[in-house]
């Protein structure tokens, strides 16, 4: 796969992952970087292939993928991974 891919879940009681997703969309809107948003809510599969993207069993979105290097997303987005997307 190619281009950069945001995955998040559209089905959260998490007020926390709802806040990070927001924050990675609106850093990445804000820069004007084009992005696929992967719903994880909508497959298994999905939420199995971010996993095992990052690396991580338990991982939860948002997770960002660029091509097929994982970039990952930590607390603090804005200086996390976004923030080294959105420095080019």
């Amino acid at each position: 796969m190619s281009g950069l891919r945001v995955y998040s879940t559209s089905v959260t009681g998490s007020r926390e992952i709802k806040s990070q997703q927001s924050e990675v969309t609106r850093i990445l809107d804000g820069k004007r970087i084009q992005y696929q948003l992967v719903d994880i809510s909508q497959d298994n599969a999905l939420r199995d292939e971010m996993r095992a993207l990052a690396g991580n069993p338990k991982a939860t979105p948002p997770q960002i993928v660029n091509g097929d290097q994982y970039c990952g997303v930590t607390p603090g987005v804005g200086s996390g991974s976004v923030g080294l997307l959105t420095q080019k």
